[in-house]
């Protein structure tokens, strides 16, 4: 699971959890063995024992923590499609190496920087050389073709 998913999924468990709370409250009205289990709950709720914002290990990345975003640009002057391509690193916590894309047969009429993405075979790229991408870092490049490429990520080696 990714790094935005498993936080995500903490408040989406947090927030079920509020109103059931106030709802109880409420409903004691001053009764002691009903505020005492309240206490609990929320003693509970502040336990970090079970979660730690920190990250667990290098195995809790996973390709969901790198997006691919493309869309179109402006044309060649010879009128052959352009396209920008931004892959991210969304995780705010974890390094990622070894990013490789499905790309299919992967071509452009233009140069693209084999420094940011570069086809090693079919149906696989990779960014960056395989070189690390920080966290929230964004490569971006421009490639032409008649048409797009479905770019997904593959796999990512986290660090």
């Amino acid at each position: 699971m990714g790094c935005f998913q498993k936080r995500a999924s903490l408040v989406v468990a947090f927030s079920l959890l509020l109103p059931l709370l106030t709802t109880a409250a409420a409903a004691s009205s001053g009764d002691a063995s009903s505020s005492s289990s309240i206490l609990h709950a929320r003693k509970l709720l502040n336990d970090t024992a079970y979660y730690s914002p920190e990250r667990m290990g290098p195995d809790d990345c996973s390709e969901e923590d790198v997006v691919v975003y493309q869309s179109s640009a402006n044309p060649l002057p010879s009128g052959i499609p352009a396209y920008t391509v931004r892959i991210t690193n969304v995780c705010g916590g974890c390094t990622v190496s070894d990013v490789h894309v499905s790309c299919g047969d992967f071509a452009s009429t233009e140069l693209v920087d084999p420094d940011k993405f570069q086809r090693v075979g079919f149906n696989d790229c990779i960014v960056k050389g395989g070189g690390a991408m920080e966290p929230s870092e964004t490569v971006s490049f421009q490639y032409s073709n008649s048409f797009s490429y479905e770019l997904n990520v593959a796999s990512v080696s986290c660090q």
